[in-house]
């Protein structure tokens, strides 16, 4: 099908949208008129004035209030400008110079500010009124993961796809769509919490009363608190309604991703934009991974990584050639999806498809670099340092900064600190030193079992008598044994944790010693204690921090 047909398609599709956005609004309309005309032609038709006619005038009320309230009066959610940090052209002028080039490129206005943000995203919005008709200044946000993680070209492909939405002539007919879901999504919800206010109140009410008549000695009331009132019916109604304008709304934002990425391959070039839209999904999961996993793990113990390493030490991970591969083939293997009607993007592996069957495009001149697109920033550490400012919570300026490998140790020091507290309450309440050397003394003596029944254990072991009590107690004690002399160790700096873009940190002891612990570790445990293994590894690895001392 052609490009021509294909847009006439589309431009028919939002105008049915814009028809049933509407007709959304005229739903709400013939509700309240209805209420209106029932009202009026029920005080026509009395003869005399009955008390139905005020049960029937106040049920009316009951719906058309929150109809008028939530669907018409209620502030629509705006976007926010001022989220992320704002790049001026003066402070960042090949990033401006870049965008400008790809916005004329495209033949659209450019934005009239550019914002980092911290999320693996980019986007162009704009302040528009009357349902996105009338424009209005137009915003870039760019993830700082897309510089990280992305080259100069798949940045210019993903820039040229944002502005490419913006590029057709039925624009704005989407703008309509999209404003008209965010409208109805929004009546919903409020809906929706309206009734949940509704029911928490009534639940409120039958509690203190029921309170107040089991105080007076009568029996408390099983009533239902029931569902939410007319908002919960109203918002069921309205959701019906909502679904048929998603499918098609959503089916003229579907054909816009695949227009705007026809225009990011003329832009920046066929293969960059195939790469892009590779790599970004890949690009997400790792900074999913990359926050959880290494920026975030001293959070608890009060440490975070160097300014500007927050974020920005993505790039780290990314560097690793383990990680690299592995990201690598996250891109090359694309999940099979089902698309999902309500869902604006196709699926990812759609697009991509779509992209690579388009003729081979190099680009306009000037773009398409394989360079890291961070280098588009000036001063990047800089930048990456104050939007940690500006992105994270206030408690974050309370944590101490650490360059990466003593965040690793001291956190993971942290955690083994934690994990010993067990067996050092044990030690304890049996009137025994919390070391390693006290434990092992107390295995000789024979005191394993009491040791054990001190250990948080299963419901089963502590039922255990005889031979399964045994079997029951050496991993058990096993562990706390372990996590004592791991703690012990580290806490006297003859052990430390290293720093793994690829793997978990492991932690590192002199010479042989990390090979012989488990046997040692075995052999304490064992039904006839063996402690000299592990008090020999204990000798030993002492005996290089004596020496420089």
């Amino acid at each position: 099908m052609s490009t021509e047909r294909t847009g006439m398609r589309t431009s028919t599709r939002a105008l049915l949208a814009v028809t049933l956005l509407a007709g959304f609004y005229l739903l709400a309309a013939a509700i309240v008129v209805g209420l209106v005309w029932l009202n009026v032609e029920l005080v026509l038709d009395s003869d005399s004035f009955h008390s139905g006619m005020i049960k029937l005038w106040l049920l009316s009320a009951a719906i058309a209030y929150p109809v008028l309230r939530v669907v018409f009066l209620t502030r629509r959610p705006s976007r926010d400008g001022h989220d992320g940090l704002l790049l001026t052209r003066e402070e960042q002028p090949e990033l401006w110079a870049r965008v400008d080039r790809i916005a004329e490129a495209t033949g659209v206005r450019g934005p009239a500010e550019i914002r980092l943000v911290p999320a693996v995203n980019a986007g162009v919005s704009e302040d528009t009124r009357l349902l996105g008709m009338v424009p209005g200044r137009r915003h870039l946000v760019i993830g700082a993961p897309l510089l990280i993680g992305l080259t100069e070209a798949e940045l210019d492909s993903v820039l040229a796809h944002e502005f490419g939405h913006y590029a057709n002539n039925d624009v704005r007919l989407s703008g309509v769509t999209v404003a008209g879901r965010t409208a109805i999504a929004h009546t919903i919800a409020t809906l929706h919490h309206r009734a949940d206010q509704h029911l928490a109140g009534r639940a409120a009410e039958i509690a203190d009363d029921n309170a107040y008549r089991v105080a007076r000695g009568r029996k408390a009331r099983d009533e239902d608190p029931g569902n939410g009132g007319v908002e919960r019916y109203l918002a069921k109604l309205f959701t019906q309604y909502a679904k048929l304008y998603f499918r098609v709304s959503e089916s003229v934002s579907r054909s816009q991703e695949f227009a705007a990425d026809r225009h990011a391959a003329r832009i920046a070039g066929r293969d960059a934009t195939a790469s892009a839209l590779r790599r970004i999904p890949a690009l997400d999961a790792a900074q999913d991974f990359y926050l959880d996993r290494y920026a975030t793990m001293g959070w608890d113990a009060g440490l975070l990584p160097p300014p500007g390493q927050f974020f920005g030490g993505l790039a780290h991970l990314l560097a690793d050639p383990e990680r690299r591969e592995e990201l690598a083939g996250m891109g090359l293997d694309l999940p099979d999806e089902q698309a999902d009607p309500y869902d604006s993007h196709p699926p990812i592996r759609q697009r991509v498809a779509a992209v690579e069957a388009l003729p081979d495009t190099p680009g306009l001149p000037g773009l398409g670099e394989d360079r890291p697109a961070i280098g588009l920033l000036r001063d990047p550490q800089r930048w990456l340092a104050e939007l940690e400012s500006a992105s994270l919570v206030p408690e974050a300026a309370n944590k101490r900064r650490v360059d990466w490998p003593e965040l690793v140790h001291e956190t993971l020091l942290v955690h083994a600190r934690e994990n010993a507290q067990p067996v050092l309450r044990a030690l304890t309440d049996s009137g025994l030193h919390g070391t390693v050397e006290a434990m092992l003394d107390a295995l000789d003596a024979g005191r394993g079992a009491e040791l054990a029944e001190r250990l948080p254990q299963t419901e089963e072991s502590a039922k255990a008598t005889g031979r399964a009590a045994r079997e029951f107690r050496r991993p058990l004690l096993r562990k706390a044994l372990m996590s004592l002399t791991v703690f012990g160790l580290a806490s006297q700096q003859l052990a430390r944790w290293e720093l793994s873009w690829s793997r978990p940190a492991a932690l590192v002891l002199p010479g042989d010693l990390a090979d012989r612990l488990p046997a040692a570790l075995d052999a304490a445990v064992a039904d006839t204690p063996d402690t000299a293994p592990l008090r020999t590894l204990l000798t030993e690895a002492a005996a290089p921090a004596a020496a420089r001392s």
